[in-house]
């Protein structure tokens, strides 16, 4: 079984999944089913033969049938539910969406933070650098200075 983060969240909150066709297959051999197994067969089968099965164990269930088929007559009433559902779903997708760019975006912040923290760093020791520069280029010339001053007095003496 393939099984993804959503997956993973669902079952940690204590649902249980069963498949259809397993459920299908210990049912038929059950003379008594409960309440679950009702559910399950209202859910998983079309069969008019396992419908009405079910209707005679739980009778409660001939009204949602009931309610089931209308629409088949009433389509516009369908698509209208049917759309609305997909403008929450659309909704709910925008808004995910939203909430993930907003994470990104966050994520990124962060990430432009600490490189300019780096890079005001680096700023830092770039200055650093350049006054030793300044400073070696003082003493250098400091040095020439003397060197130049002790030629003159050496050509001089001579």
């Amino acid at each position: 079984m393939f099984v993804n983060s959503y997956m993973l969240n669902f079952i940690q909150k204590e649902h249980i999944l069963i498949p259809l066709d397993i459920f299908w297959e210990t049912v038929q051999n059950k003379d008594r089913i409960d309440r679950l197994d009702g559910w399950l067969t209202f859910i998983g089968t079309d069969k008019p033969e396992d419908i009405l099965w079910l209707i005679e164990r739980y009778p409660k269930f001939e009204e949602i049938y009931r309610e089931v088929f209308c629409f088949r007559y009433q389509m516009e009433e369908l698509m209208h539910m049917y759309s609305e559902a997909l403008s929450v779903l659309d909704a709910n997708t925008v808004k995910y969406m939203v909430e993930r760019q907003q994470e990104e975006i966050a994520q990124q912040k962060g990430k432009i933070a600490e490189q300019e923290g780096e890079i005001a760093q680096q700023k830092g020791e770039i200055a650093q650098q350049k006054n030793e520069i300044d400073k070696l280029k003082k003493e250098r010339d400091q040095q020439n200075t003397e060197i130049a001053r002790l030629k003159a007095l050496l050509a001089a003496k001579e």
